[in-house]
């Protein structure tokens, strides 16, 4: 489950790009941060048991989600949280670190990295694949909840990419 456009892009990329098993849902649209919608959405389709695994991919905002984070995973299904926003995880393929801890000041960092990206449906895959297995392993020396970190890379590990 993603909770944006960018999101349900990068993932449906990867999924054409590699033929993986994935399919990328994207709840109705709101205006406001719908994190516990996406949560909600994923623990939905767990009790289903369509999936094999459910993860809910969001935005922290500069929000502690961690009692969200904890009862999703409770209930089966896997948060991988950004912090503030998902493009922390975009920007991780193409450089060490991130500096912005406001979602307007990574994105200005990612747009400086990657002049061609657009957020929402404009995400290409093909601008971050190349630097996919990069990302996972700095993704991974970022601090929990920490702004900004984002924990994609362990959807990413469960799909086998990185690990």
């Amino acid at each position: 489950m993603c909770e944006g456009e960018t999101e349900h892009a990068y993932f449906t990329g990867l999924r054409e790009s590699d033929k993986r098993e994935i399919h990328p849902f994207l709840p109705e649209k709101a205006k406001r941060p719908q994190r516990e919608k996406v949560v909600d959405h994923a623990r939905k389709a767990k009790s289903r048991a369509e999936y094999s695994q459910v993860w809910a991919v969001f935005d922290a905002d500069g929000h502690d989600v961690r009692r969200l984070c904890e009862q999703a995973e409770k209930d089966g299904v896997g948060p991988a949280v950004s912090n503030p926003t998902f493009e922390v995880w975009l920007l991780l393929h193409h450089q060490e670190g991130v500096s912005g801890r406001s979602a307007q000041a990574v994105g200005e960092e990612l747009k400086k990295a990657v002049p061609h990206w657009r957020k929402g449906n404009g995400t290409q895959f093909t601008h971050f694949s190349p630097g996919l297995t990069q990302a996972y392993t700095r993704a991974k020396r970022y601090p929990p909840y920490g702004n900004p970190s984002t924990a994609v890379w362990k959807l990413m590990g469960e799909l086998g990419i990185g690990a």
